[in-house]
């Protein structure tokens, strides 16, 4: 019963990082391009000075708060999944996906905060800083999505057959998880974003079936 509780809050919380991710992204980050090393640097670390908390929070969101909902997921899941090497595969992806979107926060926020302290004095240096940083986050999880997407597919082929959402739950996991894969091709990042909506929707797919269900014991207890 409660680890039906703890699969569908955790997935819910999962969902809405990326969530709240992508509205962010869309409504202020998207208007100087953060982010893309192709656009103009200046009005990046403009915007980095005026919504440094903002970014920090993003950050903070995006990143860390969904790797330590990612683990919460883990531990509940297992029991749900199919014995074999898939559920093995996934439960040992989705703590190294955790570990490395934690890592990326901690990362992103840090280096924000020393390209900051460099932007008054410093600005040449603190331009190389931010071009080092997003290479260190598009590389480890912001525009390489492979560890997700292995993940995604994997957990797919090994949810138990029991659970009346698993043919949707897996046609999910395995289309966009063959994007995430595909995002680990340097010309094919761009489906990052794609591969995002695709995880929010099987999280929140996930989560609702899972918050459902704990509400139905409850009921018959």
């Amino acid at each position: 019963m409660k680890n039906n509780l703890l699969t569908g809050t955790t997935s819910w919380i999962a969902g809405l990082s990326f969530l709240v991710g992508m509205i962010v992204y869309v409504a202020l980050l998207s208007y100087v391009s953060y982010g893309d090393t192709a656009q103009a640097v200046l009005p990046q670390l403009e915007f980095i000075a005026s919504y440094s908390t903002l970014l920090y929070v993003w950050y903070f969101v995006i990143y860390i708060l969904f790797g330590l909902a990612l683990i919460g997921f883990q531990i509940s899941i297992k029991t749900h999944l199919v014995t074999g090497f898939f559920r093995s595969f996934a439960l040992i992806l989705g703590y190294l996906w955790a570990g490395i979107t934690i890592v990326t926060g901690m990362l992103a926020n840090v280096g924000t905060h020393m390209i900051l302290e460099l932007m008054g004095q410093h600005q040449e240096l603190a331009i190389s800083q931010w071009y080092n940083l997003q290479m260190l986050i598009n590389g480890m999880g912001g525009g390489n999505e492979i560890v997700g997407g292995l993940w995604l597919i994997a957990m797919g082929l090994s949810l138990n057959t029991h659970c009346s959402l698993a043919p949707l739950l897996r046609s999910i996991a395995l289309v966009f998880g063959c994007v995430g894969v595909l995002t680990a091709a340097p010309m094919l990042e761009y489906l990052g974003g794609i591969f995002g909506v695709g995880c929010m929707l099987w999280f929140f797919v996930m989560g609702s079936y899972k918050l459902v269900k704990y509400k139905r014991e409850i009921a018959y207890a």
